[in-house]
């Protein structure tokens, strides 16, 4: 297959350093949620902190420490290139990850939805459980996919966070992820999100994609995305997809695959300890309007490399940035199963 990609195995803020400014078209990834996980990995900021990115003191900070990094990819991006970044949210809990409030079987009820594996290898990082987060309130919501779009489109949140000057992005819309919805009337779902225990909140069936640019003007080509129309009798008549995508279980995953190459799996399932990956075909609606092929995409926070795998596939080249073990590991088993699909060089 005709394609180039790039691997650096550094955290994100160090690797995006060592790459040349206006280089890539467009950025695709997502950062570790706060307070999720654990990767193992420590890094210094430029604000004297040390320690891994998603288990800061305060949301703010986690906040803060994202600013430094996109400051980077602003740098390493085109004038009319796009970033999409994915981030979810999270509950504080005085009971931390040992024991999900409601949940009917404690810790064992809680992880017992997201798979053994997961479940085991959280209880083995004791400092993971007791993180709470003074000044908000137990059971609330954080609201730090907020407070990213706020401090990555406006200097003055910038500020209340004590991050120094820099860009300011324009967010061009928040897309909602569903991993599955609802249909009210007839009380039937459809898709697979991960189930949840937790018995007095809806449960959490969706995750934020934001879709930042440089400049007011950029390259999208929302034709690419478009759907069929569905207010007209003409064939070939096509409309806005909108802002709220579906994935369901029939997705491509790094598992064992079926004859036909279709492999069905969660959306959240992983093979790899501590990866979490998104599926393809979100990565590849995301690519579609926002690149072109031959066209460099960047992932500062690669996991297993879905990014790379479904951007060469396209035609385009690809830079992953990896720093957790679990991830490199990933990365590597990923592009050896793939037995030349990628031809790893220098792309400058």
């Amino acid at each position: 297959m005709d394609g180039s990609i790039r691997v650096l195995t550094s955290d994100a803020l160090t690797g995006l350093k060592t790459l040349p400014g206006k280089a890539a078209q467009a950025c695709l990834t997502s950062p570790p949620f706060y307070l999720l996980r654990r990767y193992g990995t420590s890094v210094s900021w430029p604000d004297g902190w040390k320690g891994e990115l998603g288990h800061e003191p305060h949301p703010n900070d986690f906040v803060r420490h994202l600013l430094f990094v996109f400051d980077e990819v602003w740098r390493v991006l085109r004038d009319d290139g796009c970033l999409w970044v994915n981030l979810a949210d999270t509950f504080n809990n005085k009971q931390g990850k040992k024991g999900t409030t409601n949940a009917p079987d404690g810790s064992n009820g809680r992880f017992a939805a997201g798979g053994q594996g997961y479940a085991t290898a959280l209880r083995q990082q004791p400092e993971f459980f007791k993180h709470y987060v003074s000044g908000i309130p137990h059971k609330s919501e954080m609201g730090v996919p907020f407070r990213f779009h706020l401090a990555m489109t406006d200097s003055d949140f910038r500020r209340f966070v004590h991050a120094p000057e820099g860009p300011q992005w324009v967010c061009r819309r928040t897309v909602i992820w569903a991993k599955s919805l609802v249909r009210i009337e007839s009380e039937e779902a459809e898709g697979n999100a991960m189930p949840e225990p937790t018995r007095d909140r809806p449960s959490r069936n969706y995750e934020f994609l934001f879709l930042f640019a440089k400049q007011p003007e950029y390259y999208f080509d929302r034709f690419k995305i478009d759907v069929p129309s569905r207010t007209s009798s003409s064939d070939g008549i096509r409309t806005n997809a909108g802002s709220v995508w579906e994935t369901r279980y029939e997705i491509a995953s790094d598992t064992d695959p079926e004859p036909e190459g279709v492999w069905r799996v969660n959306p959240e399932a992983s093979p790899y300890r501590h990866v979490a990956m998104w599926p393809r075909t979100l990565v590849r609606q995301m690519l579609l309007p926002t690149t072109r092929e031959g066209d460099i995409v960047l992932d500062p926070f690669a996991g297993s490399g879905t990014t790379g795998e479904v951007a060469v596939e396209m035609g385009r080249k690809v830079i992953l940035i990896e720093s957790a073990p679990a991830g490199r590991e990933a990365l590597t088993d990923r592009l050896h199963r793939l037995n030349g699909r990628f031809l790893q060089k220098s792309l400058f």
